[in-house]
Formats: C-alpha cells, structure tokens, sequence
C-alpha cells in the first residue's frame, strides 16, 4: 500500500541526491513511494540511480525536459500513487520519524487536506532554526500566515486523493517562488496544520535556488504580480502582500551590497504597512551597510 508519494524534482545535484534518497528510505513508516523527477539534468542522475537503488521497487525515476521546479512538482503529482504528496528538495534531509509525523496528524484530523511538520538548517555543521517557525504554535493556519512569505519552503503535504486542488505555477519566471504560491492558491479556502517536530533538516549551500540575491527579487516581484492577478484577496491582504515583497527585495538588496537599492525598498514597504520592527532594523542596516555592521562585531 502506498500512502505517501514523496515528490523529488532532480535538476544535476547527482553528488547530494543519493543522501537525500537515503534519509527517505530510513523513515520509521513504510507506506510511501519515491517519485524521482529528472528536470532534464546534465549528469546522468539515471545511471546514479541505478548504480545504488535498482533492486528498489519504492524508487521511480522519470525524465522530463527541463522546465523548472514547479512543472516538475506537477509531473510527479500525476505520476504519483499514493492518497498524499509530500514535496521534498533534491539536497535536504528527511529525520527518520518525517512520514510517521505526518501520518499521526493525518490520524489525528481526518478530512485533513494540508500539512506541515517544521524544519531546521544544516549550516556547514551548524544546526539553524527558522526565526519565525521556531516559536510558532501548533495548530490550524490559513493564508494569512503566508502573506509575508512562505516560512515552509516546499516542505509540506498536500492530500492528493479525491481532493481537487491547485497546481504549482510552472512559469520559468516564477521558480524559487512556485511553493509560495501553491501554498496562496491553495490555502484561498482550505487552512494547513504545522506540527511542532522538526521532520526535516534543509541543507545550506551556495547551489540553493535562493542564493542569487537578484535573480530572486525579480523572481519576487514577478510572483507577487501573479498572486495579486490570480487571487481573489482583500485589500487589506494586498497591501501586507506588497509590503512584505518589498521587505523581502530590500533584504536580497541589503545582502547584493546594494545600500541604496535596499533603503529604497524597506521605505515601500515601511509606506505600505507601517512601522514594523523588521522594517525598522532593516532599514538601519541599510544605511549602515554590510561592511560597516561587519566590523563594529
């Protein structure tokens, strides 16, 4: 019986992938199947695969041409068997209770659609956590929560089986933010339950898709347009939505070295939703600068 379909968009990454399948394959709760989605890779992510994982039947390997992430995550929900989809990155690693987490609060809240267990970095050997997700509480969360962003990555779960919902955004412009707005487009009339265990342990490296500081924010402000279009939302929902994506731009700007660029979009955002205190200390590090705040620590 396959319960869990567990959705992984391969692109390249051959050195990181097998560790990643590994951390699946140990979970404490057996009913899954692991859907590989080659997004058309360079390396032979097949010959990988076939050199460690043939005999294993709960491995499938499909290839696609490239198209990025979102249509990848919407190649394997078609391809998938199981009554949930959990989406997971080529390079991170599930803890070994992940599924058994999930399953217990699908046990827990029958009718669930969405859900969430949370998540910390690996940082070089150094273990993270979210600043925002480390304190939430466990519960029910609807879109609201996500307006400023989305605090889970793709680290989520969505019930597949006779439950109609939306599909990732598979516009290339779009990539690095397509879990957002599945979550928005999915969370218009449905709410999501964040469980307080950490599942899994997301991986810092300079391959991430959110480590081009520039090709993010116009990933960023391209999402943001899509949302505001696509979405039926109030404007009070618009105007954090603006705000926020303000915020988030004036933080890559910060992080490119681009004091002015930065003060330019924490203002926008200050404008937009008031004096919030991240607005604040961002704008003063704006003006201060990187180097500066570097070397007063």
């Amino acid at each position: 019986m396959i319960f869990f379909s567990v959705i992984i968009p391969a692109y390249n990454r051959s050195h990181l992938l097998g560790e990643t399948i590994d951390t699946v394959l140990a979970q404490t709760y057996s009913h899954f199947e692991i859907i590989i989605v080659d997004d058309g890779s360079t390396e032979n992510i097949k010959k990988v695969l076939d050199n460690k994982y043939s005999h294993d039947p709960r491995i499938k390997y499909f290839y696609k041409q490239n198209e990025e992430r979102g249509a990848a995550r919407n190649f394997g929900l078609k391809a998938a068997k199981g009554d949930f989809a959990v989406f997971f990155d080529s390079d991170d690693f599930m803890k070994p209770a992940y599924l058994e987490i999930l399953n217990k609060t699908i046990a827990d809240h029958p009718g669930i659609k969405l859900l969430a267990a949370k998540y910390n970095y690996d940082n070089n050997g150094k273990m993270e956590h979210h600043p925002v997700l480390q304190t939430l509480a466990e519960g029910w969360y609807d879109q609201d929560l996500f307006l400023k962003g989305n605090i889970l990555a793709c680290n989520y779960c969505i019930r597949i089986k006779d439950h109609h919902y939306k599909l990732f955004p598979p516009e290339r412009e779009l990539a690095s933010m397509e879990d957002w707005l599945f979550l928005l487009e999915n969370l218009s009339h449905d709410k999501i339950f964040i469980k307080n265990e950490i599942g899994v342990t997301m991986r810092q490296h300079d391959e991430r898709s959110m480590s081009n500081n520039q090709k993010v924010i116009i990933a960023r402000r391209k999402a943001t347009d899509w949302a505001l279009n696509k979405l039926e939302l109030t404007s009070s929902k618009k105007k954090t939505l603006i705000a926020w994506s303000h915020y988030f731009c004036g933080i890559h700007e910060y992080l490119d070295h681009k004091r002015g660029a930065a003060v330019n979009e924490v203002m926008k955002a200050i404008k937009g939703d008031g004096l919030k205190r991240s607005f604040v200390l961002l704008l003063a590090k704006s003006i201060l600068g990187r180097k500066l705040i570097t070397r007063l620590k």
